[in-house]
């Protein structure tokens, strides 16, 4: 016979009882300040344990039974399915445990590090270039509402850059998929949205010093849509969910990624492969339209030596900052002359 303390919640009044929990075979005796209850063990139901907490015993007409004596109450009634019991052993071991957050975290490294930027190649891949379109004209709008302010160029310099960019894509693959928009916000600034929309900021025309730098920017910029940087670091930065939602085409994780790309774009950062891929295409795009790499060094110097003297709101270091090495940058570049 083993016999153990608990306390008991029949159900019916609120009072908590301490009693005695006799168990002789099949025969469980439960006495205290009342008249003794004697019912078979098979009308005691163990709740899932829990390390470090009192065993719960529920009684089959309602009420419970909680007992500190784990160890006892385990040995009777064993905790119900081999996941809780693999569970409360887990629990119970502060190695497992530590274990066990560590694998948790490798596993979410791996989806981070991993997975996301190995699916959202070819998932971006997949996505159509209507679609594509659709998510960069939104996120335009989107950019236009918040943080993008209307040109101030004069309509002649914005119709001069446009003549030349219209030369600079003249025997390119899908020519009349790019455009350029300009706008004014704080900074020196340039980017890609998908569907070929390329973005230019007053203060980086205004920065560069000649045609050719500002078309080298340019260039990198139709290097990370050509490679669709942009849906890939949204792909990746959106985690699972829309990642699956955008292999099935799902409406829903289109209009998802088109509501996060603008953030995406301005706040994160493209990775150093993505950087160098879409410096790489621009010194080739250059070299092919008879035009020297030299220029795209000669702008990242210009970026580089603005930069100290921009205001912290400029967003200017914030550019240089989300590429890599600008030392690097400018060397690869004149290394490609």
């Amino acid at each position: 016979m083993k016999s153990f303390a608990a306390t008991l919640c029949d159900g019916r009044i609120a009072m908590r009882r301490e009693v005695s929990v006799e168990v002789d075979g099949d025969e469980v005796r439960i006495s205290g300040d009342f008249e003794p209850m004697v019912i078979p063990r098979g009308a005691l139901t163990p709740g899932d344990p829990v390390a470090g907490t009192p065993r719960t015993l529920h009684l089959a007409g309602g009420g419970t039974l909680v007992s500190d004596a784990r160890e006892t109450v385990d040995e009777l009634w064993p905790p119900p399915g081999s996941i809780a019991r693999v569970a409360f052993a887990l629990e119970s071991r502060w190695s497992a445990a530590i274990g066990a957050v560590a694998l948790i975290a490798a596993g979410a490294w791996f989806i981070v590090a991993i997975v996301l930027p190995t699916m959202s190649e070819p998932i971006a891949a997949s996505i159509s270039p209507k679609v594509e379109d659709a998510i960069g004209e939104s996120a335009l709008e989107t950019l236009d509402r918040t943080v993008l302010g209307r040109s101030r160029l004069p309509q002649s310099r914005i119709d001069e850059i446009n003549d030349e960019f219209d030369e600079f894509l003249a025997g390119e693959a899908s020519s009349n998929h790019f455009r350029l928009e300009f706008r004014s916000m704080p900074g020196a600034n340039a980017f890609a949205l998908p569907g070929g929309i390329i973005v230019v900021t007053d203060a980086m025309v205004k920065l560069t010093a000649n045609d050719d730098e500002l078309l080298a920017v340019i260039a990198h910029e139709i290097g990370h849509e050509r490679h669709q940087h942009g849906i890939r670091l949204l792909l990746q930065n959106s985690g699972l969910a829309v990642l699956v939602t955008a292999l099935a085409g799902d409406a829903v994780g289109m209009t998802i990624m088109a509501a996060a790309l603008p953030s995406v774009i301005l706040q994160s950062r493209y990775s150093r492969q993505f950087e160098t891929d879409a410096d790489t295409y621009a010194f080739s795009h250059l070299k092919r339209h008879g035009k020297s790499p030299q220029a795209f060094a000669d702008v990242m110097r210009r970026l580089q030596s603005a930069a100290p003297r921009a205001d912290s709101e400029s967003g200017l270091e914030q550019y240089l900052n989300s590429h890599p090495p600008t030392d690097e940058r400018i060397r690869r570049a004149e290394e490609a002359r």
